[in-house]
């Protein structure tokens, strides 16, 4: 049996998938070579945003191997399924000139809403078009069928302040269950001062628009703006993480230089 192995840059980050079948390979390269969007390595990718694609081929599952594999030429049969190189594709997006319907810029934010009206003020500024969904009519929708409505944007900023308090059920800290009562009613009479073992999170809206926002504008084209000291969510990583402590003033030229570099004409 052959094993084939498959390796794509994409926004700087290179993600793998091996021990795959003919199959599974024929489905990736024929809608990578139709500049199509795929699924790969849990999340959709298009074609046009690859940097490099290769194909490895081997007679034993990746296990019996050592990672390095991955950069042997003798095993790599990319030329038998890519028919053309990346972004050889004239209309790569990521040289396009924005849509207009990309001067649209999304604001996820959670409690603190001045860090968002900050931000709002800003994007104003820079002659963009701030999103924000609370301030959008509802007309009978559901909070997701809303969202889905009015994300037709190019670009997103989450901004995490430290809305909530939390911990995981394993870090808490009892001997037994029976002192679980005890540890929550002490926690819950002081928790405008918190034991250091309770950590400064996003609301949960916040972090599930961040993964939505993710999976549809690609990780170059979502930024996360946090406050203090809150807890970052896991498994999120290629995303620009920018830091501020009081004001969304304090980084508005870091603002700025991503939005530039994500193709954005700033007018001030």
């Amino acid at each position: 049996m052959t094993y084939y192995h498959i390796s794509i840059l994409w926004s700087k980050v290179y993600h793998y998938e091996k021990d795959r079948d003919e199959g599974a390979v024929r489905v990736i390269s024929e809608h990578y070579n139709a500049g199509e969007k795929f699924l790969f390595d849990g999340r959709w990718v298009s074609a046009v945003d690859i940097e490099a694609i290769h194909i490895f081929a081997t007679d034993l599952p990746s296990n019996d191997y050592q990672l390095s594999v991955f950069s042997m030429h003798k095993n790599e049969v990319t030329r038998l399924w890519i028919h053309k190189p990346p972004q050889e594709a004239e209309d790569n997006k990521s040289k396009q000139p924005l849509e207009a319907s990309s001067k649209n810029v999304f604001i996820v934010h959670g409690r603190d809403h001045e860090p968002m009206k900050e931000l709002k003020a800003m994007l104003f500024e820079f002659g963009l078009n701030p999103i924000v969904l609370h301030e959008q009519p509802s007309g009978s929708r559901t909070i997701v069928e809303k969202l889905e409505k009015y994300s037709d944007v190019g670009y997103a900023f989450i901004i995490l302040t430290p809305d909530d308090l939390g911990i995981s059920k394993n870090e808490i800290p009892i001997k037994d269950k029976d002192s679980l009562a005890t540890f929550v009613m002490a926690t819950r009479k002081d928790l405008l001062n918190p034991p250091e073992y309770l950590k400064s999170r996003a609301r949960q809206n916040v972090v599930l628009e961040f993964g939505y926002f993710m999976g549809l504008l690609g990780r170059d084209r979502v930024c996360c703006l946090y406050k203090g000291d809150v807890e970052l969510p896991s498994d999120m990583h290629g995303i620009v993480y920018i830091p501020f402590k009081d004001s969304i003033e304090e980084i508005r030229l870091k603002i700025m230089k991503e939005l530039k570099e994500t193709g954005y004409e700033i007018k001030i």
